[in-house]
């Protein structure tokens, strides 16, 4: 549950990104098609950038040695913090955040559907006046704002003159032309998803308001007197029936008239686009897993005798968890037929630990997660045996050999302990099982 609770997290800061460059670089540029593009590309592939991890691309050892890396900070909750919250508190604060997540869902969702079908009550009860290059123009006999929705324009003519009519339906034209309710759906249903991040629904209106500044646009180039146009704008009333359509008069008509009589922004102001791709590498940064990270600079950079992994035993009695670390096994660092050191027993070890607490087991003991190594096998080979106990308290020595074996736990196992260890195996064909645990 940690993990989906961090994952919405990340979400909400990469919203939060996207809306402020937007605010304070991209708000101001009459670009409108340009800002069209980055709203829909960003609102699809925010949903990506928390799964991407910095050392696909960096070499862990570059990510932990760098000063401004690391000045960056981490958003990730679920490592290893907070132990002393029980299992069992942790599993009742995820089904109480898990369920206002849900509901929050529901509610949008209800509330989406709720207002598809007031568009289709106000379809049933319009008439279909005209249908020109797949528009269909529909009168309503009632005190509505023109709008569009789809393939649809919605007006009540007796409101406007001939001359209205025509600014009005060239205006929710550019909508239907242009597709712009796909924009104004996926924003939705993004906002269905993250209802509780306020930086989306700011999102969303800048959306639409984008897309009323693209059909100004498109209505002033034809030709259309721009005074003329503009006091139409503040001229047309009446109610909006939902908040999915194009409505003519969209609130904030000020900044709508501001944007017309703005001068054109230049083509050479879309380079700055390209200045959200170091905050979304600064973001992705942020979103590191900094255990990972530590533990892949430790691998690419210890130099040890390897030794190969002749078999690989579970030894989990609780099913819950047996069947975790079974499901996750083709991400361990043990692989059988494959080179192995002492180094990388370790970091298996903190993995293993991760991944149970990513899954809510959080009162890990010491004790709780060992490895036995038999080193009886052929040369530079042995057999490793993980062992996955979390009522575990003490290490049981009785029947660890006192001439032959060795006890490694991880408060001593420094670069001394290892050198020691290496020296105790490293000769080949002992007479008796020789084990070292790892605690």
């Amino acid at each position: 549950m940690l993990v989906l609770f961090e994952y919405m997290l990340k979400i909400s800061a990469c919203y939060a990104v996207i809306y402020l460059f937007y605010w304070f670089v991209l708000r101001r540029l009459t670009n409108y098609k340009s800002n069209r593009f980055y709203f829909l590309v960003m609102l699809v592939f925010t949903f990506i950038i928390p799964l991407l991890q910095p050392d696909v691309l960096i070499n862990p050892k570059t990510i932990s040695g760098s000063p401004f890396i690391n000045y960056i900070p981490s958003l990730n909750i679920t490592h290893p913090a907070n132990n002393h919250i029980t299992s069992k508190s942790t599993i009742n604060i995820s089904i109480v955040f898990l369920t206002i997540f849900i509901g929050g869902i529901v509610v949008c969702f209800l509330r989406f559907i709720m207002q598809l079908m007031s568009i289709r009550k106000i379809t049933s009860k319009a008439c279909l006046t005209n249908i020109t290059s797949d528009i269909k123009l529909y009168h309503l006999n009632m005190d509505i704002v023109p709008f569009s929705f789809a393939n649809a324009v919605y007006v009540n003519r007796h409101k406007h003159t001939l001359s209205e009519l025509e600014d009005i339906i060239k205006h929710e034209s550019v909508h239907v032309n242009q597709l712009h309710t796909i924009d104004i759906m996926l924003a939705e249903f993004v906002c269905i998803l993250n209802w509780y991040n306020p930086f989306i629904w700011l999102i969303k209106h800048a959306v639409k308001q984008n897309l009323e500044f693209l059909a100004d646009d498109a209505v002033i180039n034809d030709g259309t007197d721009r005074k003329s146009y503009q006091y139409l704008l503040l001229k047309v009333t009446g109610y909006s029936p939902s908040n999915i359509i194009s409505s003519f008069n969209l609130s904030s008509l000020k900044q709508r008239i501001y944007m017309m009589n703005k001068t054109k922004t230049s083509q050479k102001h879309l380079l700055k686009l390209f200045f959200v791709l170091p905050l979304l590498i600064i973001t992705m940064f942020a979103f590191r897993d900094n255990n990972a990270t530590v533990l892949n600079a430790t691998s690419t950079t210890v130099k040890e005798d390897t030794f190969m992994l002749s078999e690989l035993t579970y030894n989990i009695p609780d099913k819950n968890i047996n069947k975790i670390v079974k499901k996750a096994r083709d991400k361990s660092l043990l692989q059988v037929g494959k080179q192995v050191t002492i180094s990388l027993v370790i970091n298996e070890k903190d993995r293993l630990r991760l991944l149970l607490e990513k899954n809510g087991y959080n009162n890990i003991g010491n004790h709780a997660i060992t490895f036995l190594i038999d080193t009886t096998m052929a040369k530079n080979s042995f057999a490793v045996q993980v062992n996955v106990d979390l009522q575990r308290k003490t290490l049981s020595l009785n029947n660890i050999d006192q001439k032959n074996n060795t006890v490694i736990t991880t408060s001593s196992f420094n670069q001394e302990t290892q050198h020691n260890y290496h020296k105790h195996v490293s000769p080949p064909a002992v007479s008796e099982q020789q084990v070292v645990s790892k605690i």
